[in-house]
């Protein structure tokens, strides 16, 4: 199987495509860099072979990975993912009155979808601060519905705990309590992040 990494094949031809993923993974970080597409014979790699790929060559006779510098690449993320939000306001909106409304089955799919959105966010904050591009301890976010500047930490750590409550809402089944901090803490939550993501984007943005 040949190797490449951005046109380039690499000194050591590994013969699966695990080998073949790590050995560009890393000759993009030693290059300052982050692979961002994997392509087999010409074709994206099946998202099964990219998530769990085999110790063998799959049949693979080309494997190619295109890489990028990681600050641009995860700011435009991090902005992307601001639409994110506009949705879960909505899901939670709806959960919402679902709950008021006694429907409580109904609830747990607006719910669910919103919680996934909140998970995806989590992941991809951690991701960039993995990557050393961002650092929510530094970063400081302006907002016109707070009197002062806030630390990019404390909205990590107050989703954190709003999402605790959820968890524990639903344990004990208080539904009311439920819906409280869903158009309550989690509802300012919604619209605080879109400053924290456009803060961080700006730093990773800055970065090298």
């Amino acid at each position: 199987m040949k190797v490449y990494l951005d046109e380039q094949m690499l000194s050591e031809g590994p013969q699966s495509v695990a080998g073949a993923i790590e050995a560009g993974r890393l000759a993009a970080e030693a290059r300052g860099r982050m692979v961002i597409e994997v392509h087999a014979d010409g074709q994206p790699l099946a998202s099964e072979l990219l998530d769990n790929p085999p110790e063998h060559e799959a049949g693979i006779v080309e494997l190619k990975m295109i890489s990028t510098p990681p600050g641009p690449f995860i700011r435009t993320t991090l902005l992307d993912a601001i639409e994110l939000l506009g949705p879960i306001e909505r899901d939670q909106g709806q959960a919402v009155k679902l709950l008021h409304a006694g429907h409580i089955e109904e609830a747990f799919e607006p719910l669910q979808r919103a919680l996934l959105s909140w998970s995806i966010l989590r992941d991809l904050v951690d991701k960039s601060a993995q990557l050393g591009l961002t650092d929510p301890s530094r970063v400081i976010v302006q907002g016109e519905a707070w009197a002062t500047a806030r630390a990019g930490g404390e909205f990590i750590a107050d989703l954190a705990l709003h999402l605790g409550e959820v968890k524990r809402t639903l344990e004990i089944q208080d539904f009311t309590a439920l819906a409280d901090v869903l158009e309550g803490d989690l509802a300012v939550d919604a619209r605080g992040w879109g400053h924290f993501l456009r803060a961080m984007a700006d730093e990773a943005g800055g970065a090298a």
